[in-house]
């Protein structure tokens, strides 16, 4: 029963930290108000090198066993940016390291190492997704599709029109995902993001919102239903995500037993060398 559990923590945890990016810090002050609206937008120059740092934990509880970590997940990635024009950024990323701990053995879910792995996406400057052109190096595995995650992974967008700190705009998200041969899972997101602050050119932003998820196993299934929080800092001068953060904690059901999954992730823009 536990590496079912850990099967669907181990899948949330991929899809939240893909776009993205712990949610211990309080969020920012918002700032004085502004002269005039602007519009938050990614406009990186072409040839851009950005080198990320993520981090993922997944913790469950419940009444019959203590909370604990059910996966821990490290990446280093380089991301260059191949092209910009008519609103969309195309970027090859490459998967530099990867480190996976998983202290419950599920059979059949042994995590790949993706390293040297490298995807050529295309995204538009709001951060919504549009496509993947091309995947190298990566490792087959069942229930696993990393390009089907980045695809189908939209839910940190920026506002289609000009804002001033203390604005929202609300995104949709739907996901769906193979699990394993006979198994998938659907996640529907439904993000408020807050433009808190601007100070330089640096855009803080928070998040919020309801996530439900539905986990079909072919001889079983699994409910979901839980919240999303988090902040990310956009350097608009630069084009590109500073550091993400979010906190997503799920109640799940399963078989009649009941448990909590928290999912922690970051991500930092790493200095350069």
């Amino acid at each position: 029963m536990k590496s079912a559990w850990c099967m669907v923590a181990a899948a949330a945890a991929l899809m939240l930290s893909t776009p993205l990016a712990s949610h211990g810090q309080d969020p920012p002050a918002p700032a004085a108000p502004l002269d005039t609206p602007i519009l938050l937008r990614l406009a990186p120059p072409e040839g851009q090198v950005s080198r990320y740092a993520h981090s993922t934990q997944a913790e469950v509880e419940s009444p019959m066993m203590p909370a604990s970590p059910v996966m821990t997940m490290r990446t280093h990635q380089t991301q260059t940016v191949l092209g910009v024009g008519n609103d969309v950024i195309r970027f090859r990323t490459t998967i530099d390291s990867v480190s996976t701990t998983m202290p419950t053995t599920v059979p059949g879910m042994d995590m790949p190492d993706y390293s040297g792995s490298v995807f050529t996406t295309v995204m538009d400057t709001r951060g919504g997704s549009v496509g993947v052109i091309s995947t190298e190096g990566l490792p087959q595995v069942a229930g696993f599709d990393p390009a089907s995650i980045m695809r189908e992974s939209s839910h940190f967008v920026l506002p289609e029109e000009e804002v001033s700190p203390g604005d929202s705009w609300t995104v949709a998200a739907p996901l769906s995902l193979p699990m394993g041969p006979a198994g998938s899972m659907s996640i529907e997101v439904t993000m408020t993001y807050t433009f808190v602050s601007l100070e330089g050119s640096l855009a803080t932003l928070s998040f919020e919102g309801p996530m439900d998820m539905d986990l079909d196993m072919g001889a079983g299934g699994m409910t979901a239903t839980g919240t999303t929080t988090g902040n990310m800092v956009v350097d608009l001068a630069e084009g590109r995500f500073r550091s993400q953060s979010s906190r997503a904690s799920l109640d799940m059901s399963m078989a009649g037993m009941a448990m909590t999954t928290n999912l922690t992730t970051t991500m930092e823009l790493l200095p350069d060398p």
